[in-house]
């Protein structure tokens, strides 16, 4: 089966999930929203664009707070 194919399919069973979703009871849904989803397994690529991610998070954030303070005392 191609990748499109699966997409398709799986956009598919989204669609159905939805229709279903409409005709839950409030308890049955809560009951189907709390089950637990597993973790996706992520690419080697994919982790590592995602800790440079967080790497540049921290340092546009150390110099958003440093600008921050010496303006302050500036």
């Amino acid at each position: 089966m191609a990748r499109n194919d699966r997409a398709r399919g799986h956009a598919a069973e989204l669609e159905d999930d939805e229709e279903l979703v409409d005709f839950l009871e409030p308890d049955q849904l809560v009951t189907d929203k709390s089950r637990p989803v597993p973790r996706l397994r992520l690419t080697t690529q994919a982790s590592l664009m995602l800790w440079l991610l967080r790497v540049f998070v921290l340092i546009v954030s150390a110099m958003v707070i440093y600008t921050f303070f010496s303006a302050l005392n500036g």
